[in-house]
């Protein structure tokens, strides 16, 4: 048995060991430029024309492989064959007995993960809504100890955001839908409208700003009427949890619509928040940044994944300011985070987008003239 667990750890090294470990029980040539293709995405036999040790992660493959044959080794001497080659071109290939040589060792690592897992789920009841929490730990010595904790003010992590929200014990009913492909019906009441019957396929779950919505196929039923429904073009339908009202029930006679493969990635790809407008189309938004203050905190906490630095901030034209840039598709919830900063940032373009926030911004100061 190997001295040391490998599988023990986390992160890149962690990674590595993993990823090695499972294509050598392929029984195939493995080499270290092999792994890092796979690592970084590259396609097979990339790196047998390009530098491996500029990668990201080299350091930690140059010492996880050899531990990894090292622990084999440990269990089977006889287990591990070379291609006799050198250099890049070095390979290495399981030839054990077992299929899964190491299997204990994985598992033992696995149960601690989930040991670990399950005392942060306890002491992070201060961030999972209590009712969600409550709903997959029911009737458990775990979710007694952790409301005794709690109460008597031992709990350990806290978020800022109030989870105590309107039906957030929905959560869990939706996320059992989705999992197990299950129709639901219950009533959608929009601000200001009367409430409407939805017969939904549940899809998707997403949290923005503290509100959560789901997402997912929607038939439309008239108040009162019972039936099929009248079917909605596929939108990726959203309804915020806090704006169903009544029981929420199972439909057993309607046959459940999966969102399309990947769709949902691609749906808030280009988007913050969760609202995609009519017309809106993804384009590049350039923000100006006018303090030094504010431009180093933009790039600690981008508002966009796409976010780019083009101009660090310094003197330009006799002016002091910075410039990011978003490729993004415009809408309310980027409007809001931009309002958010105030005078700290300018949207130079697009247009439209500058003469929006304008407006925005015109309409708040008449509010506070004389």
């Amino acid at each position: 048995m190997p001295t040391k667990n490998i599988f023990a750890g986390f992160g890149v090294r962690s990674e590595f060991v993993n990823l090695i470990y499972t294509e050598l029980t392929n029984r195939e040539f493995v080499s270290y430029a092999d792994i890092l293709a796979l690592y970084c995405g590259r396609p097979k036999g990339y790196y047998e024309k390009m530098a491996c040790n500029s990668e990201p992660g080299y350091g930690e493959l140059k010492k996880a492989f050899p531990d990894v044959l090292k622990a084999l080794r440990e269990y089977d001497p006889t287990c591990i064959e070379d291609n006799g080659k050198t250099g890049k071109g070095k390979a290495y290939r399981y030839i054990g007995r077992s299929d899964d040589p190491l299997a204990e060792e994985r598992k033992a690592v696995e149960q601690k993960k989930l040991e670990d897992y399950v005392a942060f789920c306890k002491a992070s009841s201060g961030i999972l809504p209590s009712s969600w929490f409550a709903a997959y730990f029911e009737n458990t010595q775990l979710l007694l100890d952790t409301n005794r904790e709690y109460e008597s003010g031992m709990a350990q992590i806290r978020s800022s955001l109030e989870q105590n929200l309107t039906n957030i014990d929905l959560l869990p009913v939706f996320y059992k839908a989705i999992t197990d492909k299950k129709v639901l019906r219950f009533k959608y009441h929009r601000y200001g409208q009367e409430p409407f019957t939805l017969t939904f396929h549940p899809q998707f779950l997403k949290e923005y700003n503290g509100r959560w919505f789901v997402f997912g196929d929607a038939e439309r039923l008239r108040v009162g009427e019972q039936g099929s429904g009248i079917r909605e073009p596929y939108q990726a339908y959203n309804v915020p949890l806090d704006r169903i009202v009544g029981e929420v029930s199972e439909v057993d006679d309607a046959e459940y619509i999966p969102a399309p493969k990947g769709f949902y990635q691609e749906f808030f790809k280009n988007i913050i928040g969760v609202t995609r407008e009519k017309g809106a189309k993804v384009e590049e938004v350039i923000i100006r940044t006018k303090t030094e203050y504010q431009h180093g905190l933009l790039l600690t906490k981008p508002l966009h994944h796409s976010q780019q630095e083009t101009l660090p901030f310094g003197e330009h034209d006799g002016q002091w300011y910075g410039e990011v840039r978003l490729t993004i598709e415009p809408n309310r919830e980027l409007r809001g985070r931009i309002l958010l900063y105030g005078e700290n940032l300018e949207v130079v373009s697009p247009e439209l987008l500058r003469e929006q926030i304008k407006d925005t911004i015109t309409k708040q100061m008449a509010q506070y003239r004389e």
